[in-house]
């Protein structure tokens, strides 16, 4: 907690995480109290957090890519740490709700997690990849990247989700990624990617959690 006491205002560490604890979290659960929870985040950031804002830490309108490092994220969603993760579980579901992804189906199941086939839309631009999600329950975590051996149509795919228990009804999540669309792709992609869907992407996320994985994106046609 000594981060936290360096950068938060009384008033903001009390209103954002003195919250009491209705009951114990779920075996293994990392709470908020982790030093690592909100790290790299500011006070500023934090007031934002509190207002149920999304928080992207790196400023991917000045740098020309991803390719320099993880873009990285927080948000917190009004729902339980273990409701949460069991939605996650269910990651072919995107397409639910992630903008501009057409379709994703399970291209094969593995005792700690899926390898998911894509398609993603944007404009004129289709690209297909497959993805090897990794399930960690035992850390409420999940992280993931390219298939090797599939011709992906994206250079560089990699990103995690890490999970922090608030209270009985709110989680902090984590969230980071690093994508290159590689050779062939038009650079407008890749900038289409990181500025504009990204935020997108992640409110969508939001909604979605906190129905309960009801909402739908506009459009989404099973």
């Amino acid at each position: 907690m000594e981060f936290l006491g360096k950068i938060l205002a009384p008033g903001i560490l009390l209103s954002l995480l003195a919250c009491p604890a209705l009951s114990a979290p779920p075996p293994g659960a990392p709470t908020d109290k982790d030093p690592e929870a909100y790290q790299g985040l500011s006070q500023q950031d934090l007031a934002r957090l509190n207002k149920g804002e999304i928080v992207v830490i790196k400023d991917i309108g000045r740098e020309e890519t991803t390719s320099k490092g993880f873009i990285k994220a927080a948000l917190v969603v009004n729902q339980p740490i273990d409701k949460i993760y069991s939605l996650m579980a269910q990651d072919w579901r995107q397409a639910e709700y992630v903008p501009y992804l057409e379709k994703m189906f399970v291209a094969q199941k593995f005792p700690d997690g899926n390898l998911d086939e894509e398609e993603l839309k944007i404009l004129i631009v289709t690209l297909h990849f497959r993805v090897r999600w990794y399930h960690e329950p035992q850390k409420f975590a999940f992280h993931w990247n390219l298939d090797p051996d599939f011709k992906n149509e994206l250079k560089r795919l990699e990103g995690f989700w890490q999970f922090y228990r608030i209270d009985d009804s709110r989680t902090l999540c984590r969230y980071g990624t690093v994508s290159e669309t590689g050779f062939g792709i038009p650079k407008w992609v890749q900038e289409f990617l990181t500025r504009k869907d990204l935020p997108k992407a992640l409110e969508a996320q939001k909604l979605w959690l906190e129905s309960g994985g009801t909402y739908r994106k506009p459009g989404y046609k099973p």
